[in-house]
């Protein structure tokens, strides 16, 4: 089985778990599934549990703000063409130039560009999308990380390496 962009990051020491919680991963579940019945329009606000609206209203403000024409994919499960590795983007938008975009409900990530550079990798024209990170806040803000497109190149081979690392670990260590 293929490894994902998560995992390869994470196993190449980029990822710091020390903050992952069930409860922020459950959190996080739960807000990226909100998003999506929003993008699909059959969300129920009155569903919403109250842990999560205002992340979900930080989402609906972003798309309103960002005038996001459509969403081609919704966390989509891929594959890079060489079939190194997996991946699932939070979205990939309607929009010239296209833009994937991961949803994020914590801080910053320094590693998020390596994630985003990866997805990017999976699609057709990788060289023509932006990549973003969307950060949610509880209290309904939101603010967006876009990851210069001159970086790319950079940002895939660091990844790349990442991969190699895993790769390694795994085949030295049994992992």
């Amino acid at each position: 089985m293929l490894l994902s962009v998560t995992q390869i990051i994470k196993e190449a020491g980029l990822i710091d778990t020390q903050w992952f919680t069930e409860h922020g991963r459950e959190r996080g579940s739960a807000i990226h599934k909100a998003c999506q019945y929003l993008d699909e329009g059959t969300l129920d606000l009155a569903s919403l549990d109250p842990a999560i609206e205002g992340y979900v209203r930080a989402y609906d403000n972003w798309r309103r703000a960002s005038h996001v024409e459509g969403v081609e994919y919704i966390e989509c499960p891929l594959a890079d063409p060489l079939g190194r590795y997996r991946g699932t983007p939070d979205r990939v938008l309607v929009a010239r130039p296209r833009v994937v975009v991961d949803i994020k409900t914590g801080g910053y990530q320094p590693w998020v560009a390596l994630q985003l550079a990866a997805y990017v990798n999976m699609l057709p024209d990788p060289y023509s999308y932006r990549r973003m990170a969307l950060h949610l806040t509880v209290n309904g803000d939101y603010s967006v990380t876009e990851f210069p497109k001159a970086k790319y190149a950079n940002d895939l081979n660091v990844f790349l390496s990442c991969l190699n690392i895993a790769n390694w670990k795994r085949g030295n260590y049994g992992k």
